[in-house]
């Protein structure tokens, strides 16, 4: 659904699954109910390449972010604002692996307009290696903007296990 909202322009798709941001968002204020005491809450789509969105002829993650913050705005101070940039050419992510992906981002985004008072929850579509977030929260802690955390849509299912071990206790049924 996701690919056929970006690139076959299914725009009737693109309020059932603001709609599944919007969870995804809630899910995440709830959890982190004691951090939540921002004056406002900014969703931060991860920026699209301007030339993808010049082909596709929309931003499909700030078009469902702005949707989720419209009908979250009854229960939090929310807004979405696109406050990042491309600070340089990327290449397409598709098919590539979690270390090329990082690669790829490493110093991609920039802050484009500074957001003021509130704390931002970083929003993306599809997390895949989690590159692009990470990317984002970088920058934008960077210029103290507090960041609650992120959310997403979907996510990919890692078919083989990752190349490092995970950090947290892994605890066996």
């Amino acid at each position: 659904m996701i690919n056929a909202h970006k690139e076959r322009q299914a725009l009737i798709l693109t309020r059932f699954l603001a709609e599944r941001l919007a969870l995804s968002v809630q899910a995440l204020l709830a959890y982190q109910a004691c951090s939540v005491a921002a004056s406002r809450i900014v969703l931060v789509p991860i920026p699209s390449a301007t030339r993808t969105v010049r082909r596709r002829g929309f931003d499909a993650t700030a078009s469902i972010a702005r949707l989720a913050a419209r009908r979250l705005r009854v229960l939090y101070p929310m807004t979405a604002r696109s406050v990042l940039a491309h600070s340089r050419p990327v290449a397409d992510q598709a098919g590539l692996g979690a270390r090329a992906r990082q690669e790829n981002l490493s110093g991609a985004f920039r802050l484009r307009r500074h957001i003021g008072d509130g704390a931002v929850v970083i929003v993306d579509d599809l997390v895949t290696t989690g590159s692009s977030l990470t990317e984002a929260a970088r920058v934008l802690r960077e210029a103290r903007i507090p960041v609650l955390g992120a959310a997403t849509i979907a996510a990919t299912v890692r078919l083989r296990p990752p190349e490092r071990p995970p950090r947290w206790p892994v605890v066996a049924d």
